[in-house]
């Protein structure tokens, strides 16, 4: 049973796993509304146009038209809340599948004569229009089955009925069956390529991002802050003499303690490991001062361990922010401090 759940609410995944898809998922959804919709609405635009001119669609123009109105308003709505999703997303995929089942089955009871083939069309190749969780497909399937088999049994009679309500049962489990799997494949896909861009993105030793993702990912923290923005700089000093006497086993215990201290002081998301001996934390709406004790709590914490680092930091005000600018500071304050070291150093003898 637990599995049977797993693959009706999550495609299969575990659910933090299927958590941790969702961001792209539902941009990827997103995306495919807009097209299918524009898609859409200019079909219907021209098909309303020509039905008119055409006895094999006139009697439909109504329908075609009515279709067009709704996907051009969903369009527009969607014009006006373009950054929203989450629920709205979700009713948004709602509406516009609905569309189609709805169409469909227009479409095949407005001849009672002939067979329902736009309606099992749809039925099939509607829920593979966007990834979501393979029980919603069902549930939709169900409910927009359900309503055209009791559309049918009124309207219709004789053979035709019978073959109606038949293939809609058929196609009806067919589609859940088909949806199913597609959805499981297309969830362990986005889970695959989450951890690839994991992977790529982040320093195995530390479980720190690394500098693909400081690079990327560098100018978009102007945007996160509304008051300030800091810069820590860190360089661990001594690691090249620990490698020599003590071997890289030993430096590589120096890293992961420095990252692990910044993770906990800074937060995961806000530290990057962008060399061998280098360390970036990024602080956001904190005042300088603030800031600048947490930084003295780093160095206190590693040196009951043994440790010494070098620190550089920087912080500009919202509205001014030049990110390069400060990355910049932050370094040359953190190649200060680490002369600063290396002399009092010398001065000691040691």
């Amino acid at each position: 049973m637990n599995k049977i759940n797993k693959i009706l609410l999550y495609g299969g995944l575990e659910h933090q796993d299927y958590k941790a898809c969702q961001p792209e998922i539902a941009a990827d959804n997103h995306n495919k509304v807009r097209v299918y919709l524009d898609m859409a609405a200019g079909l219907l635009f021209a098909v309303t146009c020509l039905s008119g001119g055409m006895g094999v669609l006139r009697d439909k123009s109504m329908f075609y038209g009515a279709a067009f109105i709704v996907c051009a308003a969903l369009r527009m709505v969607d014009m006006m809340a373009a950054e929203k999703e989450g629920l709205f997303l979700q009713w948004m995929m709602y509406a516009f599948a609905a569309v189609l089942y709805v169409l469909g089955i227009v479409s095949a009871v407005s001849n009672t004569e002939e067979l329902s083939v736009s309606f099992i069309a749809f039925t099939l190749a509607v829920p593979l229009l966007f990834v979501m969780p393979p029980i919603h497909h069902i549930a939709n399937i169900v409910f927009f089955d359900t309503i055209f088999i009791v559309i049918v049994a009124v309207v219709e009679s004789g053979r035709t009925r019978t073959v109606d309500i038949v293939d809609a049962v058929f196609f009806g489990v067919v589609s859940c069956i088909i949806s199913t799997f597609t959805m499981i494949t297309m969830y362990e896909n986005a889970f695959s390529k989450k951890k690839l861009l994991e992977i790529a993105s982040f320093d195995i030793l530390t479980g720190m991002k690394n500098r693909n993702a400081y690079e990327s990912e560098r100018e978009s923290w102007v945007t996160k802050c509304s008051l300030s923005l800091s810069c820590i700089y860190v360089d661990v000093n001594g690691l090249h003499e620990l490698n020599n006497a003590k071997g890289h086993e030993k430096g590589d215990q120096m890293l992961q303690a420095v990252a692990l201290e910044m993770r906990q002081l800074f937060g995961k998301g806000s530290c990057y490991r962008t060399g061998g001996d280098e360390f970036v934390a990024f602080v956001m709406d904190r005042q300088d001062p603030a800031v600048r004790n947490t930084v003295e709590d780093l160095k206190r914490i590693l040196k009951t361990r043994g440790y010494s680092i070098a620190v550089g930091v920087a912080t500009q005000s919202a509205g001014g922010i030049d990110v390069s600018d400060l990355t910049k500071l932050a370094e040359k304050r953190m190649y200060l401090a680490k002369e600063e070291h290396y002399r009092v150093l010398n001065q000691n003898g040691r």
